[in-house]
């Protein structure tokens, strides 16, 4: 489809703007805002980064509030998500833009500052630019998507006069680091919705309108301690690895029926020293689940998500440990640490369609859709705010959260221009 003069507008007013943008994307990456719970001493957060991104919002006219999420998030939610999580001083930052009666559709650009921690960088707060490409952490996952988010909201405010509606820009916390979306969760439960939403952590070449689901399970194992050279106890850590015969065997049995559903041991601890038998051990893992098996627990048990799987995979625990005398007498605590459900908006909505069409018309070739596996916050705005939602940013996922992170710079602008022309498109008057 041709470009029409007013939208030409909108695409030049975002090129002109090239350098601030990178600018922009500079100053956040200097900004060190890795996630508290990254396991990094002194991590400090979304705090300083929504401190430097909101001058940049109202000095384009928006209105801007923050927020933190409340205590109960996952509670008030029905969502399953990590006990004890804290967002003190670690606001959502939201800015907003009303055009004409503000009656027309209700667009949000949706991104997260926070991210994950910078072992194994060199300069992970230095964004160095070399080869067109700018370096460190969050340049791709997801500050480099929050800029993008930027440049199309300069472009939209050129053809104000055009437009109706309202645009919503969102800055949400607590989205790496196990953190489940909370921030995203809490614009929904603020009642934050529209009529189409264009997360900007995603991938310039490509419009995801859907993913897979996640849970994650902690499997705590009891044993007896003794000394070692005595022998007389039981070792927790014997016993657990026992149980992972079943769990792979579980994990197997569910990727014949779903090949794109993997599970995933990640971490196995147990025991305090080499002369003392482990009393205790403990593994995480995650489940990784079909869209058709988050309808059939809808269906079952009134939830959306993954409620079948924790029923299921319970049994197979509970049948390997029917087999071994300790673990039937001292059966291990199941805790499920966090379910992250799978979305899928279709291939006709206009968050879709209207991403797509604008992404093929800066870029001049076809942009295609898809559904992935892999989990994102997104589906949030859709299953909480029935808010349809496109994922289209200038991200390489393939360098997301490496110690050699990047974004293209010329993909950061040409992102821009994609967003920035589907939203001006939504929003223009009829």
């Amino acid at each position: 489809m041709a470009i029409s003069e007013r939208e030409g507008a909108v695409l030049q007013t975002i090129e002109a703007s090239r350098d601030e943008l990178v600018e922009t994307l500079a100053e956040l990456i200097r900004i060190n805002t890795v996630n508290p719970y990254s396991g990094e001493d002194d991590a400090p957060g979304e705090k300083p980064g929504q401190d430097a991104l909101e001058p940049h919002l109202k000095a384009l006219g928006a209105k801007t509030w923050r927020f933190e999420p409340s205590p109960d998030t996952f509670e008030a939610a029905n969502v399953i998500g990590p006990k004890g999580r804290s967002w003190n001083d670690r606001p959502n930052l939201v800015a907003e833009w009303t055009f004409g009666t503000g009656t027309g559709p209700t667009v949000i650009i949706l991104g997260h500052m926070d991210t994950v921690g910078v072992q194994g960088m060199d300069n992970p707060f230095g964004a160095e630019i070399r080869g067109g490409r700018m370096y460190g952490r969050g340049t791709t996952d997801c500050k480099g998507g929050l800029v993008s988010g930027l440049g199309a909201v300069k472009g939209v405010l050129e053809r104000a006069e055009d437009l109706d509606g309202r645009l919503i820009y969102l800055s949400v916390v607590d989205e790496e680091c196990d953190g489940s979306g909370a921030g995203t969760i809490a614009c929904a439960l603020k009642g934050i919705k529209g009529n189409a939403a264009i997360s900007v952590d995603g991938t310039s070449n490509e419009v995801i309108r859907g993913c897979g689901g996640v849970v994650t399970a902690e499997v705590r194992v009891r044993g007896q301690a003794g000394h070692a050279s005595v022998g007389n106890g039981v070792s927790a850590i014997d016993k657990a690895i026992q149980l992972t015969e079943a769990i792979h065997a579980f994990g197997e049995a569910r990727h014949s029926s779903f090949p794109e559903c993997l599970l995933n041991i990640g971490t196995f601890r147990g025991g305090t020293a080499p002369a003392v038998i482990a009393d205790s051990a403990r593994m995480s893992l995650n489940i990784v689940y079909h869209k058709t098996e988050a309808e059939a627990g809808r269906d079952e048990t009134g939830v959306w998500g993954g409620r079948l799987i924790w029923d299921a995979f319970e049994k197979t625990i509970r049948a390997a440990e029917a087999k071994d005398e300790w673990l039937r007498q001292h059966p291990s605590e199941l805790i499920w640490v966090k379910d992250l459900v799978p979305y899928e908006v279709p291939a006709d909505a206009d968050a879709i369609r209207e991403t797509v069409r604008a992404a093929s018309d800066v870029t001049g070739k076809d942009v295609p859709t898809r559904k992935i596996i892999l989990w994102t916050d997104s589906c949030w705005m859709q299953v909480l705010a029935d808010t349809p939602i496109a994922l289209h940013g200038p991200g390489v996922h393939t360098v997301a959260h490496g110690p050699d992170e990047y974004v293209e710079l010329d993909t950061l602008v040409t992102t821009a221009k994609s967003i920035g022309l589907s939203a001006y498109r939504m929003l223009s008057r009829p």
